[in-house]
């Protein structure tokens, strides 16, 4: 099978772009045929990149050449910027042409649509119209996919999860470098947004320092990743962004708690594994959320995740006592601070007996689902 990703792709730092690379890997190495385009043109693109959406007469005569049996689409606002209205466009023109069924997962729906509003709801609309079947990550999404959106066959199709990036350096080289020393370490992964909450987790790391003195005396706080870049009039986001960062630069400063966090800019994939074994929990303190990717990577590493009931989180850790609401950073500090006196173990979702036991959401599994779901289409045209 000759399979088509619109979708963004490394190097882009992106995680849908990583979630692109990792699927189809697996696609390849079960025999299918990969072709990917992209929302724009990067130098040091893999083999695989025949195009970029900045062009479609020249993407669209590179998809004729590839042929593809069918086309998936990875959406999200924030993955194609300033290209995203290029995306039903582009599926206009092949569908005009019959070239192939479409396929879309949507990763970010509830969130864009939400920020959006109406304009967003008929961006969704307009995508969904073009596609034969869509995905979603969770059962919300689904539900506003298949009800107002449109999409009345819509998947559930969870976020996979897969072995985690192998260590090239170790979590004493990296608390070396930063200064960390034996510390307590709690880890903030991800690109910095204003819905992760990340004013939340400062205000709760003074409010654990007041009311738990020793308990707190060698907890730091790692904030590694940086803003996401962006493009077009989505550069309006990246600057909001960028100042959310800011006001919790000073916020930090205000409370007197900048001495206990370590910032660190977009982390290199070799050093993901070393700060998650580092670190004694993955706090997620989001006050918005479809899905995460770095719930997920947590997962596979066996690290504890303190988060909040935000969106798909409250699904994926429906059972764990580690989840506050969001918004709250006193009942957030109360958690850390139950979590550290207590040396719990990781909770471990009941579809998974263990870190990286993956048997409903491994790559394997959701890679397999994902054929079927072409092959259902290819059958019906």
């Amino acid at each position: 099978m000759r399979v088509l990703f619109i979708s963004p792709y490394p190097p882009a730092k992106d995680g849908i772009g990583t979630y692109t690379r990792i699927l189809a890997g697996e696609l390849r190495a079960a025999g299918h045929e990969i072709a990917v385009a992209v929302p724009r043109a990067l130098g040091g693109a893999a083999p695989e990149v025949i195009g970029h959406l900045g062009d479609l007469p020249a993407l669209e005569r590179e998809i004729d050449r590839f042929g593809p049996d069918v086309v998936h689409v990875q959406f999200a606002v924030p993955a194609f910027g300033g290209r995203t209205l290029a995306v039903p466009r582009l599926l206009d023109r092949l569908a005009a042409r019959r070239v192939a069924p479409v396929v879309a997962t949507m990763h970010e729906v509830t969130r864009d649509t939400e920020l959006l509003r109406g304009p967003g709801r008929a961006l969704y609309r307009r995508v969904v119209a073009r596609t034969a079947r869509v995905t979603a990550h969770t059962r919300a999404a689904r539900d506003l996919l298949a009800g107002p959106l449109g999409a009345r066959d819509a998947v559930l199709l969870p976020h996979f999860s897969t072995p985690p990036p192998a260590a090239v350096r170790k979590p004493e080289e990296l608390r070396a470098e930063h200064g960390l020393g034996e510390a307590r370490l709690l880890l903030m992964f991800g690109f910095i947004h204003m819905h992760k909450g990340l004013d939340d987790l400062v205000r709760a790391l003074r409010l654990l320092i007041d009311a738990e003195p020793e308990l707190s005396a060698d907890v730091r706080l790692v904030v590694a990743g940086s803003v996401r870049r962006r493009s077009g009039v989505f550069r309006v986001m990246e600057a909001l962004d960028h100042l959310h960062h800011a006001r919790v630069r000073r916020l930090a400063r205000r409370l007197d708690v900048s001495g206990r966090i370590t910032s660190t800019p977009f982390v290199p994939e070799g050093d993901i594994a070393a700060w998650f074994a580092a670190s004694e929990a993955v706090v997620l303190p989001y006050r918005r959320a479809e899905q995460s990717g770095v719930a997920n990577l947590a997962l596979a590493y066996g690290t504890p995740v303190l988060g909040t009931t935000a969106g798909g989180l409250s699904e994926l850790f429906a059972e764990s006592p580690w989840r506050v609401p969001p918004g709250r950073p006193d009942l957030l500090a109360e958690m850390i601070a139950d979590f550290l006196r207590s040396g719990a173990r990781p909770y471990i979702p009941a579809d998974r007996s263990g870190p990286q036991d993956v048997s409903q959401t491994g790559l394997e599994h959701i890679a397999r689902a994902t054929l079927e779901l072409y092959r259902s289409v290819i059958d019906v045209r």
